[in-house]
């Protein structure tokens, strides 16, 4: 606790990242940086945008908010938690959600394609889409703004992230256009023909989830851990998703630092790699002529 009063948002902006910039801290949770991360707590524990004019960051503040602000602040620091779980609110696609440690938190680069339209990949507006480990919502909820008419199923295998799930889908008043189904990949999933099938799954290997900074160890496991090299579970996406893509369908998956794996054990799949505006973000797609090939391929996955 800082001797001298402070005042101001700016005192604590100030005062906050400065403790953050000591300390030993990964970001990564929706920043990048110790001002930014200052920033993501202090404003919305104050129920303010982050957009807001800097002026107002001269606003005094009420004892009751220095003291939950200066608590937050040692608890990301002492604990490592990351900045979403203490906020509870996360932000994907310019979209507000509510997330908390029974869900990873959204920061997928799929959100880039989503604001993009897919880089015009889908000739029409797809009329069923699956977005299978939906986690959050996110990606099922920011695909709903830009195709409307869409209708969208949302899976998990977690009934604890599906209650997140359920919540950001009220919250954006998306009943009637999303539902969520619990299920393990696509055992519970319905025999219809999806125009897009969309996921970021765990794709995490056990000797990568070892050496994880602390911050990312606070996520829910199930939501990260592939086994022994990261491939399992986009394997069994892979070699049982043509049952549920229409013939003109297109598979969007994120494969992230199992990027490399993914080449090497699938050599010779056409993978369509997205390039990204600031990083490569391991993301895929391709067609259900290329994954029918792929399932008539038996690959194996070595351990």
């Amino acid at each position: 606790m800082p001797k001298t009063k402070m005042c101001t948002i700016l005192d604590l902006l100030r005062w906050g990242s400065s403790r953050f910039n000591a300390a030993q801290l990964t970001y990564g949770h929706g920043t990048d940086n110790f001002w930014d991360e200052a920033l993501h707590l202090i404003l919305p524990s104050l129920y303010l945008p982050l957009n807001i004019p800097t002026k107002i960051y001269h606003a005094k503040l009420s004892m009751k908010e220095r003291s939950l602000i200066m608590k937050l602040i040692n608890l990301r620091i002492q604990k490592h938690i990351p900045v979403p779980y203490l906020t509870n609110k996360a932000w994907f696609c310019g979209l507000e959600f509510y997330v908390d440690n029974r869900v990873f938190i959204p920061r997928s680069p799929i959100g880039e394609l989503i604001l993009s339209n897919f880089h015009n990949l889908l000739s029409t507006p797809p009329k069923y889409v699956l977005d299978l480990c939906t986690g959050s919502g996110c990606i099922a909820i920011a695909i709903a703004t830009i195709y409307p008419k869409s209708k969208i199923d949302a899976s998990d295998i977690s009934i604890h992230a599906l209650k997140v799930a359920e919540h950001n889908i009220q919250l954006h008043n998306l009943a009637h256009q999303i539902l969520p189904i619990h299920s393990d990949l696509f055992n519970n999933i319905p025999l219809i023909k999806y125009d897009l099938i969309i996921t970021n799954p765990p794709y995490v290997s056990n000797i990568v989830m070892r050496k994880l900074p602390k911050e990312f160890l606070h996520e829910p496991t199930l939501a990260l851990s592939a086994n022994s090299n990261g491939l399992e579970i986009i394997h069994r996406i892979l070699i049982n998703i043509t049952n549920y893509l229409n013939t003109n369908g297109i598979l969007i998956c994120e494969t992230g630092i199992s990027k490399n794996s993914v080449i090497q054990y699938y050599p010779n799949t056409p993978f369509h790699w997205f390039n990204f505006n600031h990083k490569d973000g391991g993301v895929f797609a391709l067609t259900y002529k290329q994954l029918l090939s792929f399932r008539n391929k038996n690959y194996i996955i070595k351990e």
